[in-house]
């Protein structure tokens, strides 16, 4: 068997753009099925996604009665499949490591999604995210579950000549998220960790092979401190 080839994340991404939304990928089912099981209340309201990647979510806010669709992403290629969806979307390439370029407190949602394991510091992403929501405001993280991630389960996929590619990924324990939430001054409102069990007898076989306590994405809901 050939060794896994590792690319940068932008480039990764890049590889993956054109595949990626018809890719057998249990994670990401596992976070649309917890996205659209949020209670929060978005219609009317303007939403931003750091990583938003083909525009997945977008379309699942957009359904939701979304007023104002934001988003940017490290790779150009999944940006470009982003645009197919929606021309109307407010797009944009950035890294969520640096400053964001959009006004303070000018945002009512934020979402990350399986976004945060490619970065090595938490606060700082965060601590944009807190300077670009509103008063009322709720930040959405669903990420890979820290039971997995220190298992070294990470973002990975195959080319379509069977080549497997990886990218840098950070194992986040739960204290690290604790963290740096306090230093980003935001408050976790809820917490559920997806287990097997809560996606139903019809999730991807994928996911329930693992059997029913298998825990797959943890899902934070965030408030400004």
């Amino acid at each position: 068997m050939s060794e896994a080839k590792t690319l940068d994340v932008a480039a990764a991404y890049d590889v993956w753009a054109p595949s990626y939304d018809r890719y057998d990928n249990p994670m990401v089912y596992a976070a649309g099925h917890a996205l659209s099981h949020m209670p929060v209340l978005v219609a009317q309201k303007t939403c931003l996604e750091f990583g938003c990647g083909t525009g997945r979510n977008l379309a699942a806010l957009a359904a939701r009665g979304v007023s104002n669709l934001i988003g940017f992403d490290f790779s150009s290629a999944m940006l470009a499949e982003a645009r197919k969806r929606d021309g109307d979307w407010t797009l944009f390439q950035a890294d969520m490591n640096e400053a964001i370029p959009l006004p303070d407190q000018s945002v009512d949602f934020i979402l990350f999604s399986l976004t945060l394991e490619h970065v090595a510091d938490l606060v700082p992403p965060l601590q944009e995210a807190r300077r670009l929501l509103r008063t009322g405001g709720v930040i959405k993280i669903v990420e890979i579950h820290p039971f997995l991630s220190l298992n070294d389960i990470s973002a990975h996929f195959k080319t379509a000549d069977g080549e497997e590619v990886t990218m840098p990924a950070f194992a986040h324990p739960f204290q690290d998220w604790l963290e740096a939430f306090d230093q980003a001054s935001l408050r976790v409102a809820d917490l559920k960790e997806w287990q097997a069990r809560d996606f139903g007898t019809k999730a991807p076989a994928k996911i329930l092979r693992r059997g029913p306590d298998w825990p797959w994405v943890v899902d934070w809901t965030l408030s400004p401190a």
